[in-house]
């Protein structure tokens, strides 16, 4: 009888470690894929209905990656209610800063949606010393610059000087700025 209840346990611990182990694969695969997704795209100029879109800054200016080729361009794609996007800012912030010279263009892009309202973009620039240009995006619109309807934010594009997507970063954290910093400074050093 001991025997047996011992053979039950091990038989339902395998099924429990199987199944983790299967989850956890799939929850591995889902970032993976998206990312080979936006990688498959890596050293290709954009769609020209993306290049050519002008996009609607905050203070009445417009940009557009056509009209900034010859700079490295980051467009960061954000929501001011997300703490992700909240905690990219100062990273962003000291690229344009430290690298603006060297011809680097950041760009902050809201993602509009019931909580992002004119005045709490306005808010969030003041409350994070944003010193790059800031528009609103919709969501057809990012999903067009990412290629992908997975409009999880933050997302930031880098462009180098040519036109060609350099990365595509999903999420913020220390390695993500880490290799943002690092992309960027590679693709200013290319003349």
């Amino acid at each position: 009888m001991h025997t047996l209840h011992s053979l039950r346990s091990l038989t339902r611990f395998r099924r429990v470690a199987i199944l983790t182990l299967s989850l956890a694969l799939v929850l591995l695969c889902l970032p993976a894929a998206r990312m080979t997704e936006a990688g498959s795209r890596i050293g290709r100029l954009p769609k020209d209905s993306v290049a050519q879109r002008q996009l609607k800054m905050t203070d009445g200016s417009q940009q557009s990656l056509l009209a900034l080729r010859g700079k490295v361009v980051v467009l960061s794609f954000f929501a001011v209610w997300c703490g992700h996007s909240r905690d990219q800012v100062p990273a962003l912030v000291r690229l344009s800063e430290t690298e603006g010279s060297r011809g680097l263009q950041v760009i902050g892009l809201a993602v509009e949606d019931e909580r992002t309202t004119a005045e709490k973009v306005s808010s969030f620039i003041s409350a994070h010393k944003i010193n790059y240009p800031v528009g609103t995006v919709t969501d057809p619109v990012f999903a067009e610059f990412i290629s992908s309807r997975a409009v999880d934010v933050p997302q930031t594009l880098v462009y180098g000087r040519d036109g060609r997507l350099a990365a595509h970063f999903v999420g913020q954290n220390a390695r993500i700025d880490a290799a943002l910093d690092e992309v960027v400074r590679k693709e200013l050093d290319k003349k």
